[in-house]
């Protein structure tokens, strides 16, 4: 007996839960007629084909239409078996209801798939995006942030941002937000927390029908940013009114920041719980038009009492930071796409593969031994003072996030006080040049040949001049190279076993040289692609004198010019192993950071530890020209990448 009960109770809650659900539609439906057809009891073919006009109407853009797209007899992509002389009965309606929607939430797309004849498949797809794929039923929830499903939720958020987009109203308030539509759904539910999502798409087309305002965030009172100020109370104590300023990092205290930020911190936390509505305001930065709306002010001009009056909202921007939040997460004017961020590093890459055994080329065919001597010197202080240039004005203020211009999306002119940490920077560079200029002018004037420098330390220089002296000879015997501290010979106590092994250590030592390149190479891509410029650029001109050098000596090792040239192609070619390493993890948003600060390291150590000893010890008949050669390469490496690190967000393709 009590089973049966049961059983009828639960009968007669369903059935009412049904007659509910149906009363909401037929309410919603009926609503659609009298604005569609006014005096008729079902949507007829004219009030849809009034439908569709006034549907079109609302999505101008700049007062030019998508394109006349929507139509009585496009209906039936959405409809089996669909008669337009019928009109829309009620079930029919909702059927065609989401995609409306679509249409609203993205003109130009639903019109191109109207004309290719699979608006039913695209708006099954867009429901489906909205409930999820493992959704039973249309039931979502109305609390807010959902408790069952944060995507249903999101997925309404998101039509509604994109209805926002193209949608005309005609009238600007008051707007109506997601939660004004999913209460609106709810009223004839009593206490249910579950609505149909045809009764939600039923009432945004029966409100931009209307021409309501639509918003996806409505806008607070005026007195909500004193009311977050001041924690809803009447007063600001003095300790708040401290904790204020070092929070806007005001005021003369020395109290620690930190834990006055994170004492605000738990402030907001705890007077915002409880209070959906403002807990997602915190996080909403209002741009000046929406300042001025929620203030009632229409002028084109603020005056002193105005401004007095926005005053409280500029604080409130601050202390929640979600301007700040957002101008970090967007994306900036010369980030690139995945497909770029590859092109453009495997082009570079490919670049400075190309100019290296160009080099070679040129080595093997080069009549003036002596001009050749002093472009390689060139090209190594060019390489000193790109690559250290790269590694502290760049690589160092990128990873340690002093280049705030570069992660804004907005051009802006560069204050003392975003210069300082460069002046700080240049005075180090200046540090390198000066002790640079005294040993370098302490050796041409004294005319000493014995340096104190590490004897086994591989001189590219000297070993491109002693295979110039080679080939000048025309000696078919193996030259022995010259060590710069005592004139002994460079592989004069190597054995025969370890010559033999000396070509394929350099060319590991090489490969995992190049290997390096690449991560930095595609580090530098993956922030954007001017970084990627200055560190492509960091990476050629020290590669072409080291490649060089590495290829003088595997020839002076016994191998044929045509072996040495595969080995020197071959570690050439583990850059691109590093490169897309590198770019492949760049999703993960620290790791470029990582790289960079890796990269720095590695610049440092060749341009001042392998470059700048090879500058130094250099031997040449005319000293002050070479001198005047490493100062022009010194400083033209040093300047490109000063103006980059200067002017990197005003530059533009």
């Amino acid at each position: 007996m009590m089973e049966t009960g049961g059983a009828f109770v639960l009968c007669i809650f369903c059935f009412s839960l049904l007659r509910g659900t149906c009363g909401d539609l037929k309410h919603v439906y009926m609503k659609i007629v009298d604005l569609a057809a006014p005096g008729q009891e079902f949507l007829t073919e004219d009030a849809v084909r009034s439908l569709c006009e006034r549907l079109e109407i609302r999505v101008q853009c700049s007062g030019v239409t998508y394109g006349k797209c929507l139509s009585v007899s496009g209906v039936s992509q959405l409809l089996r078996n669909y008669s337009s002389s019928d009109g829309l009965q009620m079930e029919e309606f909702f059927t065609t209801a989401a995609g409306f929607c679509l249409f609203l939430s993205s003109p130009e797309d639903t019109c191109g798939v109207i004309r290719e004849g699979r608006w039913g498949a695209e708006t099954q797809h867009f429901i489906e995006s909205i409930l999820g794929h493992g959704h039973r039923d249309n039931n979502i929830s109305t609390s807010h942030p959902p408790r069952d499903s944060v995507t249903e939720y999101e997925g309404l958020e998101r039509v509604f941002l994109d209805i926002e987009k193209h949608y005309q109203p005609d009238a600007h308030e008051p707007c109506l937000s997601l939660n004004d539509i999913l209460e609106e759904s709810s009223d004839h539910h009593g206490d249910h927390t579950h609505v149909e999502l045809d009764v939600v798409f039923g009432n945004i087309l029966y409100h931009v029908l209307r021409g309501d305002c639509v918003r996806a965030h409505v806008l607070p009172e005026r007195q909500y940013f004193l009311d977050y100020i001041f924690n809803r109370s009447e007063n600001l104590t003095l300790h708040d009114f401290e904790e204020l300023l070092n929070t806007l990092n005001l005021g003369g205290g020395e109290h620690d920041h930190h834990e006055h930020q994170s004492s605000r911190k738990t402030l907001r936390l705890n007077h915002t719980e409880g209070h959906h509505d403002n807990s997602s305001r915190v996080s909403t930065c209002f741009s000046a038009e929406d300042l001025l709306r929620i203030h009632h002010i229409n002028s084109s001009a603020l005056t002193r009492d105005q401004f007095t009056q926005l005053s409280p909202a500029l604080i409130q921007q601050m202390l929640s930071g979600s301007c700040s939040e957002i101008s970090l997460c967007s994306a900036s004017s010369d980030s690139l796409t995945t497909a770029e961020r590859y092109g453009y590093a495997t082009l570079a890459n490919s670049l400075v593969c190309l100019m290296s055994v160009f080099g070679i080329v040129l080595l093997l065919f080069s009549v003036c031994t002596r001009l050749f001597d002093l472009c390689i010197q060139f090209c190594i202080s060019l390489a000193v003072g790109s690559l250290t240039g790269d590694a502290l004005l760049h690589l160092i203020p990128s990873f340690l996030g002093l280049h705030s211009h570069e992660e804004s999306g907005h051009d802006h002119d560069h204050s003392e006080e975003n210069l300082h940490y460069i002046y700080k920077l240049l005075v180090v560079v200046g540090g390198i040049y000066v002790f640079y200029l005294l040993e370098t002018l302490f050796s041409i004037i004294t005319r000493q040949d014995h340096h104190h420098t590490d004897p086994h330390h591989c001189d590219h220089s000297k070993v491109l001049q002693m295979f110039q002296r080679r080939r000048e000879n025309q000696s078919n015997s193996q030259t022995e190279l010259v060590d710069g501290q005592n004139n002994t010979l460079f592989l004069e106590s190597v054995t025969q076993r370890e010559q033999r092994l000396l070509p394929y250590m350099i060319t590991v030592g090489d490969g995992i040289h190049n290997f390096a390149d690449g991560l930095a190479m595609g580090a530098a891509f993956s922030v954007s692609w001017r970084s990627g410029l200055a560190t492509s650029l960091a990476v050629l001109c020290h590669e072409l004198p080291h490649e060089l050098g590495d290829f003088a000596v595997l020839i002076s090792c016994g191998l044929s010019v045509r072996k040495a040239l595969l080995l020197n192609v071959g570690s050439a070619l583990t850059s691109f192993i590093g490169l897309y390493i590198a770019l492949s993890v760049s999703t993960h948003t620290d790791a470029p950071q990582w790289i960079s600060a890796f990269t720095a390291g590695l610049f440092l150590y060749v341009g001042l530890v392998d470059m700048l000893p090879s500058m130094i010890r250099v031997d040449s008949t005319r000293p002050w020209l070479m001198f005047l050669l490493q100062n022009l390469g010194l400083w033209s490496g040093w300047g490109i990448l000063l103006l980059l690190s200067l002017y990197e967000d005003q530059i533009a393709v």
